[in-house]
C-alpha cells in the first residue's frame, strides 16, 4: 500500500531570468528558523504519515509500547523522492541539478546519510542529530560500498543525546562518533561536530548553524 506523503515546495523569494537555483530536499516539516536562511533556493520538504517507516533503512521493532515499529521503508521512499519527484521538479523549475542537497533531523538525518549508499543525486548531505544508534547502522556503513562518492557530508550531533533513554538510544553519542569515523576512513568528504546539547535541545541555534552550512555548501562557489 502506497504511503501518504505531503510534499511542500518553498520557492526562492526572487527569480533572476536565466539563473539556476539550488535545491534542498528536507525530511519532515521545514522549521521556520531554517527556512529563513534558505530564502534564495528551492526547498522541498516531505512530511510522511509513517516517518518511522519511510526514514528507517530496515525493519526494527518499536522500543516503546506506545510507539510504532520501524518499517524499514527508506528505499521505497527514496525511489519516489529521487526517481519521481526530483525529475518533475527539475523539468518544471530553474533548478541547478549540480547543486542538490539532502538533509534531515533525527530519523530524517539517518535517512539522508543512508542515501549516500543508494542514491547519487545529492552533492551534499546534512544530518542534524541523526539517529545513528539505529541497530546495525554503523556496521552497515562499515561493510557497504558508498555510491555517492563525490558527496560532501555534514554531521552534527550532541554529546548528551541518549541521556535517560534505554539502549540502543542511550548509545546515541558514541554511535555518532563511530559512524563519522567509519565514513571518514572510507574517504568521504566529511565535516562532523558535537555540541553540548541533548537530542531535543537548542534547536534554534542548531537550525541557524545548519542553515549557514547549507548556504555555504550550495550558494558559495568557493567552497570545496
Amino acid at each position: 500500500m502506497r504511503r501518504v506523503r505531503q510534499y511542500s515546495l518553498q520557492l526562492p523569494q526572487e527569480f533572476e531570468k536565466g539563473k539556476l537555483y539550488p535545491l534542498l530536499l528536507w525530511n519532515d516539516a521545514l522549521p521556520e528558523t531554517l527556512a529563513a536562511f534558505l530564502s534564495d533556493m528551492f526547498v522541498l520538504s516531505v512530511v510522511s504519515e509513517e516517518r518511522t517507516a519511510d526514514f528507517s533503512p530496515w525493519p526494527q521493532p518499536a522500543f516503546r509500547a506506545d510507539a510504532p515499529p520501524f518499517g524499514g521503508g527508506a528505499d521505497g521512499y527514496h525511489r519516489e523522492l529521487f526517481e519521481e519527484k526530483l525529475p518533475e521538479l527539475i523539468a518544471k523549475y530553474p533548478i541547478d541539478a549540480g547543486r542538490i542537497a539532502y538533509a534531515g533531523y533525527s530519523l530524517g538525518g539517518l535517512a539522508a546519510v543512508y542515501s549516500i549508499f543508494r542514491e547519487t543525486a545529492a552533492c551534499a548531505v546534512f544530518s542534524l542529530c541523526g539517529s545513528f544508534w539505529y541497530p546495525g547502522f554503523a556496521d552497515y556503513c562499515a561493510r557497504t560500498e558508498i555510491r555517492n562518492t563525490n558527496c560532501r557530508l555534514y554531521l552534527q550531533n550532541g554529546r548528551r543525546e541518549g541521556e535517560g533513554h534505554p539502549a540502543p538510544l542511550s548509545r546515541a553519542a558514541d554511535a555518532a562518533v563511530r559512524v563519522a569515523d567509519i565514513l571518514r576512513k572510507k574517504g568521504v568528504k566529511l565535516r562532523s561536530s558535537m555540541d553540548d546539547y541533548g537530542h531535543h535541545d537548542g534547536k534554534e541555534a542548531r537550525f541557524r548553524e545548519l542553515g549557514e552550512q547549507i548556504r555555504s555548501a550550495l550558494c558559495e562557489s568557493n567552497v570545496s
